[in-house]
């Protein structure tokens, strides 16, 4: 089985079955993949309970009671049916030629039953003897937003420009990652939900993503792996090509159980595995936000140094994102005598500082903002400019938003070699409810670099700089 040549056969299909679709879940695979459909691919609904084709062909489906009977090759197929009847829904696959399947049951070996291993053993059997992929059992599939290839009705798609590709052994952190991106600026070029991977595990869809053109940046999610040193080797070579970002879970004896339940995935020692992690160069990550985050300023930023101009809403945030930034590793170096006689030349000192980290310019209006940011970027003192807004503040004038994105947009135009990056405040003022995503979402929209909070922030740059300073892959965009 050439399982790289699977894979790029089911990511791009042109024809795609869904079995068992049903009118009480609301035909929830075929709606995952309608933009498919809209997008000029083929998908055939596949039941062989007619009492289910209604519903179905009113959503613009064409209903067949087998595989077999669909006219045309089969790319891809998500089945899903009880676990006991997937067995003779993946004989049909075999003898049609498909490339991949996804079942969506789960059931199969990480029951511990008698049973349900029998069923993944008969799963592997087929799927190996008949020369086709097999997604999972006990996941979500496979994720293409270009194509409308979906793992969930509420998953978006659209995306063209994809350069983030991740995998996941789980459904529902898949899902959070698909739709999270977005909300980070991040474009997704492909994503999986594997569960089990008893036939197509981590370590294929690692091999896959390094050696993907379109995949940038790659994001993992696992509770174990079924071979260890094949994956090691894999994640060796692939973070020697391009920033592997590592969600690993089962560091607790509590995870560790949880993860087995889940997918039958055996706990490796967390000081093991973190020190496979620095061997292989790849990045620890610990929730979705670090590793959205980390990828977005692999991806945006590129290398920010390490000596750091810091622009702050207070002088109460002044000590606070200066220690966030130091904790971090960054320097906090002072400007210039130069750049303060030029900043002290426009500036009163009552209520300000001139030091680094500099005290509110932002709240004195974007003028002073973009005379203040200019100062510092022209600053060989400094390889980084980090500016915080309070988001509440922002939002409280229809204007100060799309002014101060005006601004930074300015500055970075005139020094593109020096990052720009922006932090989020919600405490000054303090304003219940704010849509601080929501604000971030303008940055991203203008291209800018935006995180959260200022802990975020210095910890996903921290690891850009790490992951630089070991790599000599050179990332787009980055210097």
């Amino acid at each position: 089985m050439d399982i790289q040549a699977g894979l790029e056969r089911a990511f791009h299909p042109k024809v795609v079955a869904v079995v068992g679709a049903k009118q009480d879940n609301d035909y929830m695979w075929l709606r995952a993949h309608g933009p498919f459909k809209e997008f000029g691919g083929k998908v055939y609904h596949v039941n062989i309970d007619e009492r289910e084709w209604p519903g179905a062909e009113e959503l613009g489906f064409q209903n067949v009671s087998s595989i077999l009977d669909i006219p045309e090759p089969v790319d891809y197929v998500a089945i899903s049916v009880p676990n006991v009847v997937v067995p003779r829904v993946l004989q049909d696959c075999a003898t049609k030629g498909v490339g991949g399947a996804h079942i969506f049951a789960a059931g199969f070996a990480e029951t511990g039953t008698e049973q349900g291993q029998q069923l993944e053993d008969a799963v592997y059997q087929i799927a190996t003897e008949g020369d086709f992929l097999v997604i999972g059992p006990n996941g979500m599939g496979l994720y293409n937003p270009a194509l409308g290839i979906r793992p969930g009705r509420d998953v978006p798609y659209g995306e063209t420009d994809g350069y983030f590709s991740f995998l996941s052994q789980s459904g529902t952190t898949a899902m959070s990652i698909a739709s999270g991106a977005p909300a980070n600026g991040i474009a997704v070029s492909k994503g999986v939900s594997f569960g089990n991977g008893t036939v197509v595990d981590a370590t294929d869809y690692l091999r896959y993503y390094a050696a993907d053109e379109a995949t940038e940046v790659i994001g993992m999610y696992l509770e174990g792996v079924n071979d260890g040193p094949a994956f090691f080797e894999a994640l060796r070579e692939a973070a020697a090509r391009k920033p592997v970002l590592v969600w690993k879970v089962g560091s607790t004896t509590e995870s560790a159980r949880a993860g087995f339940a889940h997918t039958r995935s055996e706990a490796v020692p967390s000081e093991l595995w973190d020190a496979m992690l620095t061997v292989c160069g790849a990045i620890k990550v610990s929730s979705i936000e670090e590793m959205l985050e980390t990828a977005m300023a692999l991806r945006v930023v590129g290398d920010p140094g390490v000596n750091a101009a810091l622009i702050a809403v207070s002088g109460g945030h002044s000590g606070k994102i200066a220690d966030v930034f130091g904790q971090q590793g960054f320097h906090i170096p002072a400007p210039s005598p130069e750049s303060i006689e030029e900043i002290a030349s426009y500036a009163e000192i009552e209520g300000g500082s001139f030091s680094n980290p500099i005290e509110g310019p932002s709240a004195r209006g974007p003028e002073r903002l973009g005379r203040t940011l200019g100062v510092l970027a022209r600053d060989d003192n400094f390889d980084l400019l980090v500016a915080e807004f309070g988001a509440g503040a922002v939002k409280q004038d229809d204007n100060a938003l799309a002014e101060r994105i005006e601004v930074l947009q300015q500055v970075r135009d005139e020094q593109p070699d020096k990052p720009i990056v922006t932090v989020l405040s919600t405490d000054i003022p303090y304003v219940e409810g704010v849509d601080i995503q929501g604000v971030a979402r303008e940055f991203f929209e203008a291209g800018l670099p935006c995180f959260l909070s200022m802990e975020r922030g210095a910890v996903a740059l921290r690891k850009a700089r790490e992951f630089q300073q070991r790599s000599t892959w050179l990332l787009p965009n980055s210097a």
